[in-house]
């Protein structure tokens, strides 16, 4: 079969899946015809943006055609890093954005387009938008879009923020009828009184979700300029996509507000999920907050980076390790942007809105089962928190301390198994928890025969009587076989959870598999790359220990009295051998979310058994033609680089320039230099307009320390092979 066949054949067809939700969202009021608009105003000095750049304020707007039910809610999306310029392939039917000199000039080369980057979500702003809201997606292109990144800002998401807030500020011109702008005819209405900017949702993907996120804390921060330029404004919820976390020297929370964030398994880009550390620091209770908001991360199987938004047309990941992908290599992937709108439109619908229905939301809480159209694509794995930290939930036990003692310091109780307090993930670079949160490790072998148990004591006893229910956070890694083979359909393990009280009671035996789905690690395959005159190259599998939520009713723990709980019990009888992290143990007063449409869950996707996307091959370069090169400049502390964007000030840096005739994809998380065992995330590096040279810029101190004559490489995606330059030269 032909590429061009193949490609045609993957295009694997949801139309009923992606274009109606189910019936848990269907509702009084919707869905309506919908009418889209635009604006743009090019080129502007925006110093409320950045005041070293032109910068465009430009984007699609999305509404229900009749306008006539009065002012609507808001939501405004924005899209993450990536090109600014495209070509068209005719070989492969697909765009191939690797320029980007549309972020400097507002131009792009001959034979090239502009990149709409901000029309790659119109699948979800079309379906919220039936519902009743206005949806505004922001083009980030002009300025900010694969720029370098300026100190404290390194990847521009500040800058994001800023820009969103801007938008908003125009917004609410436009809905009071005032403003130096007028509204353009493109618009195709009179947006005057249609607007209520006290029920704004924010959706972010990848760069662009750290943006939402800086959006809500600029808008908070002391002094700030946008409260009195954005009459009323009150952002309810965001919902981000791949996000990115850390580019920038402030930590970005989204305290205060409802938050959801959506995580590709097979993530290509973002290779260590970074939006799960936003989760983690939620949990944490770091930031005070006092509000009613629950927090939670999705994170879906089979998924990849780029095809949440259509526009990016190149997959970022290869494959997927454990798993079926549910993307496609080269086009569109309607089976990814269903698991999308199964989620983003009811979160908004549920969160967003003087009408907002919260019954919607059910689906987060892991108490529910998801929706069939979603499990009829893929499996997801839920972490889950109904209020923040504090009255509401309180934590019972973070395995803070050393192992063998709680975090009040008594002692745990194990038996037949090896338990140790540690970091949670990936305890390598690409780490995907924050460093705060901790687990047990429980593991045993086939040695370890008898009943297993691990448990956690309490001196003096919990009074659990005024809480609901009890939650934990779990993942698997890898043990025995379960990794060299797919996930299997039932998990891969089920364990015991019992209360002790004072009374010498025992509780109910609740099985973790009643509710929850308990498998392997799921991510990225390892790829072994050979390219002449360098040894082979492998990049190792990058899969994920992610951890989800068990939430248990402490109605179904029966037998004991709640009043005097001295200990939390699990075993661990019917597994031969296991490696399971257990953290972040929690008590909450609230209720579940009642789902208004209860379903029964399905335990795999039944429709992707039958029906997978075929992959079509990557486009393959023969590395021997890249022609890579590498250029040291050293640069005194005057001639610092402009690229440099982490370099210390004053300091001299040194520019590592390299070149290739295959071009380096702009990307969402910072590019990695490999230096013999050296590993470097090149926050501080440029592409230039053609895609072809890349300038890292890093403290002369730093390159000092490399060795002499160790193999150079950088890795940008998953999905292509490594660039090679041969020995470091110094």
């Amino acid at each position: 079969m032909s590429l061009k066949s193949l490609l045609r054949s993957a295009v694997f067809t949801l139309a009923s899946v992606c274009t109606a939700l189910p019936s848990a969202v269907q509702a009084e009021g919707g869905p309506f015809a919908v009418t889209t608009g635009s604006y743009r105003f090019a080129g502007r000095d925006e110093p409320l943006v950045a005041t070293d750049r032109k910068v465009d304020l430009w984007a699609e707007v999305y509404r229900p055609t009749n306008l006539s039910g009065g002012p609507l809610p808001v939501a405004v999306f924005l899209h993450g890093n990536h090109g600014t310029c495209g070509i068209f392939s005719k070989e492969f039917q697909v765009r191939f954005d690797s320029g980007s000199s549309y972020t400097q000039t507002g131009k792009c080369e001959a034979g090239a387009v502009v990149v709409p980057n901000h029309l790659g979500y119109e699948y979800l702003a079309k379906e919220l938008a039936s519902w009743g809201y206005i949806v505004v997606s922001i083009n980030a292109n002009r300025g900010i879009t694969a720029a370098p990144g300026v100190p404290d800002d390194v990847g521009l998401n500040l800058m994001r923020g800023r820009l969103i807030l801007r938008h908003l500020a125009l917004l609410s011109d436009w809905t009071r009828g005032t403003g130096q702008i007028p509204p353009p005819a493109t618009l195709k209405f009179n947006p005057r009184g249609t607007m209520d900017l006290s029920q704004v949702g924010l959706m972010g993907h990848s760069r662009g979700g750290e943006g939402t996120r800086a959006a809500l804390q600029q808008f908070r921060d002391q002094g700030s300029p946008f409260p009195a330029l954005i009459d009323g404004l009150s952002i309810k919820s965001i919902f981000e996509i791949g996000p990115v976390d850390g580019q920038t020297s402030r930590e970005l929370n989204a305290d205060g507000v409802d938050s959801m964030i959506l995580l590709p398994a097979c993530d290509g880009d973002v290779l260590n999920l970074q939006g799960m550390k936003v989760f983690d620091r939620a949990l944490q209770g770091k930031v005070p907050d006092t509000s009613k908001t629950f927090h939670g991360t999705v994170y879906v199987w089979g998924a990849n980076h780029n095809a949440y938004n259509t526009e990016w047309q190149t997959s970022d990941a290869a494959g997927c390790g454990g798993t079926d992908p549910i993307f496609q290599s080269l086009g569109r992937s309607k089976p990814q942007q269903a698991t999308a709108i199964q989620t983003l439109v009811p979160f908004f619908r549920g969160t967003v809105g003087a009408k907002a229905d919260r019954s919607l939301t059910a689906l987060f809480d892991p108490a529910n089962p998801l929706p069939s159209p979603f499990l009829d694509i893929a499996i997801a794995d839920r972490g889950y928190i109904p209020a923040p930290v504090g009255d509401t939930v309180q934590k019972l036990e973070t395995f803070s301390q050393p192992t063998g003692k709680s975090d009040a310091g008594i002692n745990t109780t194990s038996r037949n198994v090896k338990v140790v307090h540690q970091a949670a993930g990936t305890d390598d670079w690409w780490k995907e928890h924050d460093d705060g949160t901790r687990v047990a490790n429980v593991s045993w072998t086939a040695e370890n025969t008898g009943s297993k148990l691990f448990q956690v004591n309490f001196r003096p006893a919990k009074n659990m009587s005024e809480f609901k229910t009890l939650s934990f956070r779990t993942a698997l890694r890898c043990f025995g076989e379960i990794c060299d083979f797919p996930a299997s359909d039932k998990g891969e393990m089920s364990y015991g959870v019992r209360l002790l009280d004072g009374n010498g009671q025992a509780s109910t035996l609740y099985l973790t598999d009643k509710d929850v789905r308990i498998s392997r690690p799921i991510g990225l395959p390892s790829q072994t790359f050979t390219i002449p005159d360098f040894p082979p190259f492998t990049i190792p599998g990058n899969l994920h220990s992610v951890l989800y939520t068990v939430q248990i009713p402490l109605s179904a723990l029966a037998g004991v009295d709640l009043s005097q709980i001295t200990a939390l019990r699990f075993t661990f009888h019917n597994q031969s051998v296991g490696s399971v992290d257990i953290g972040d143990i929690m008590l909450s007063k609230s209720d579940p979310v009642a789902d208004p449409n209860p379903r029964v869950a399905s335990r795999a996707p039944s429709a992707m058994m039958a029906a997978k996307v075929q992959m079509a091959s990557m486009v393959r370069h023969d590395p021997a033609s890249d022609g890579n090169s590498l250029t040291i400049v050293r640069k005194p502390a005057a001639a610092r680089s402009t690229g440099a964007a982490t370099a210390e000030t004053g300091k001299p840096t040194v520019d590592m320039v390299v070149t290739s005739k295959r071009p380096f994809p702009v990307t969402d998380a910072f590019p990695t230099l490999k230096v013999g065992n050296k590993t470097i995330r090149a926050d501080g590096s440029t592409i230039g307009p053609d895609g072809k040279t890349m300038t890292i810029s890093v403290p002369e101190a730093t390159f000092n320390a490399l060795p002499a004559g160790a193999d150079v490489s950088l890795l940008l995606l998953a999905s292509s092979p490594p660039w090679r330059f041969g020995p470091l030269p110094k």
